[in-house]
Order: structure tokens, then sequence, then C-alpha cells
């Protein structure tokens, strides 16, 4: 299915940038080179000013805390995820299958009635019913 495909491609390219994101912000931030800037402006009293800002502030730290409740949902989720793609993976096998059984008895201008019903038992069955109901 390309709708699936899709959305799984697009999944996976999250995942990878949500881990490169994780991976170039987890260290801190590289000190401002001030002297720098100073030399290429001409307005020095304006790197100055934000210099001085820039050192006299000092925002405490922002924590964020993953609480146990938002950790049991998201483990939920992962969890009725792969159940789903277990799912999804044994109704792809059973479809393959189905392929492959269709292909070795493809329907020819050879193929009777007779081969048709011991091929496809449910259908059929369910043509009997119908002969009988018109009956």
């Amino acid at each position: 299915d390309n709708e699936l495909s899709a959305m799984v491609a697009g999944f996976r390219a999250w995942t990878a940038q949500a881990d490169a994101m994780a991976e170039k912000y987890s260290a801190p931030p590289a000190p401002i080179d001030f002297a720098a800037a100073k030399k290429s402006v001409r307005d020095v009293s304006l790197v100055e000013a934000l210099e001085k800002m820039y050192t006299a502030n000092k925002p405490a730290p922002l924590t964020y805390e993953w609480s146990a409740d938002e950790q049991a949902v998201k483990a939920q989720l992962i969890e009725d995820a792969k159940a789903g793609l277990a799912f999804t993976q044994e109704m792809i096998e059973d479809t393959q299958k189905e392929i492959a059984f269709m292909r070795v008895n493809r329907t020819t201008r050879e193929t009777s009635a007779i081969d048709v019903k011991e091929n496809y038992p449910d259908i059929a069955e369910e043509v009997e019913k119908e002969i009988e109901d018109r009956e």
C-alpha cells in the first residue's frame, strides 16, 4: 500500500530528525565570540551592550520531568503499535500465500467449474447456496 509506505517513510524521517536534533542539542552551546563580532560591525557599542546584557542575564535552566503516567501512556501506545505491526505482518504473509496460490492455480480456458470449486470451496459453497435458494 503506497499510503502506508509513505506514512512509514515519513515516520522514519521524523525519528531520524529527532535523533539528530537530540544529538545536536545534548551539549551546552558554544560561547559567543563577542570579540569577533566587535571587529565585524561598525557600531561596537551595540555589541558591547549585547555582551553586557548576555553576561548579566543568568536564567535558571529549564528542566522537564516526564511523569510516570505519561511514560505509561507512551509505553502502552508503543505496545499497541507493536501488536498492530504483528497483525499487519501476519496479514502480509497470508496475502502473499494467497497470491502465490492464485498464481499457481490461474484460471485459463482449460479450467473447469470443478477445478474452481476445488480451489475456492467458499465460493463454491456460496454458489450452491444461491442455486438452492433460487429453486
